[in-house]
């Protein structure tokens, strides 16, 4: 499946905004250095970093700073010099258009309002009616728009590839995986397996630098997820057990970082039953570094189906050929197991 993200027009739209902003700023500071050349400045700045920088942009954080500094910029410029910058009021309704936290949306109504209160108070109250009028409707019309592209920010956060720039799923993506590929597995009569994999000095550099290594250690058929709490996770599909533990050493030694796994078998189970929110807890302390889980329960099973298996316990019993892999060195063949099939793939 491919992901395009269409940030380029954002991009565009950010940078020639802060071309402008530090053009007149420059050519205030070249009359005399006063504040509201400063604030022109600073403000120009940001949205050059957000436009150069704008996977930035998508984390919480800095998505916060950047929209609050913006309101309070806006403000001050309205305030400092009205004459000039009164045209500043209407963006703060755009502000509301942008995703944010819902405390954030009442802040900068109640900013944008405040200001527009003080800037329009001496010329006298028919004029100070009109523009709080007029300012309300557009942030109440900004609202409007900020809530269809809140849902619409939420549909992206579920897309399979939230990341452009590696083969990293979301977990959104692995729950719709995960009962198609446990089919195929088990009609194939292959293992599959989810290892579940976090680094044992935690913070945002360390999740960073497994995400990078895993996405340039594990084969291309081993697909990589992102679970929401930070983990990460791979779906591991071999020929067998002991491949399936070979491939997993040899996986974790190429992470080169002090990680914990645990390895959940998916053969024969009930997808639904499988609590990644309680698996992915506490990973990084796990004592050992990688802990074989139980299997899940199996699947719900009809009559026919109990006494299919039952007539084939004295088969399943006898060894087979998968019961007799041995730990040798994994051959090109080996390595090439079955790649995991996506039916959203275009």
């Amino acid at each position: 499946m491919e992901i395009k993200f269409k940030v380029r027009i954002s991009q565009f739209v950010c940078l020639l905004g802060s071309v402008l902003l530090l053009l007149e700023a420059a050519r205030q500071i070249s009359i005399g250095l006063t504040l509201t050349a400063l604030l022109l400045a600073v403000g120009g700045t940001m949205l050059l970093v957000v436009s150069l920088a704008h996977e930035l942009f998508t984390l919480r954080w800095f998505r916060t700073l950047v929209m609050l500094s913006v309101a309070l910029i806006m403000s001050a410029l309205v305030l400092l010099a009205p004459q000039q910058h009164l045209m500043w009021l209407w963006g703060f309704a755009v502000l509301l258009l942008y995703p944010r936290p819902r405390w954030l949306a009442p802040a900068c109504a109640l900013i944008g309002l405040v200001t527009t209160w003080l800037a329009l108070a001496q010329l006298g109250s028919d004029w100070l009616s009109l523009g709080i009028g007029i300012t309300a409707t557009l942030m109440a019309l900004g609202a409007i728009g900020g809530r269809r592209q809140q849902q619409v920010w939420m549909q992206l956060e579920r897309r399979g590839r939230r990341d452009s720039n590696r083969a990293i799923w979301s977990q959104y993506q692995l729950m719709r995986d995960l009962p198609r590929e446990i089919a195929r597995a088990d009609r194939e009569d292959i293992h599959i397996e989810l290892i579940l994999l976090a680094p044992v000095k935690t913070g945002r550099l360390a999740n960073r630098r497994l995400m990078n290594t895993l996405d340039s250690a594990a084969l291309p058929h081993e697909t990589r997820y992102q679970l929401d709490d930070g983990a990460l996770a791979v779906l591991l599909v071999t020929r067998g057990e002991r491949m399936a533990s070979l491939r997993r050493r040899q996986l974790i030694e190429h992470l080169a970082m002090p990680i914990r796994a645990r390895v959940q078998p998916l053969n024969d189970s009930d997808p639904s039953a499988l609590d990644l929110k309680r698996l992915s807890a506490h990973l990084s302390d796990e004592p050992q570094p990688i802990t074989l889980l139980p299997p899940l329960p199996r699947k719900p099973a009809d009559a026919s189906s109990d006494e299919t298996s039952t007539d084939n316990a004295s088969s399943d019993d006898a060894p087979s050929d998968h019961g007799r892999d041995t730990l040798k060195p994994a051959s090109a063949a080996d390595k090439v197991a079955v790649a995991p099939s996506r039916g959203n793939d275009h």
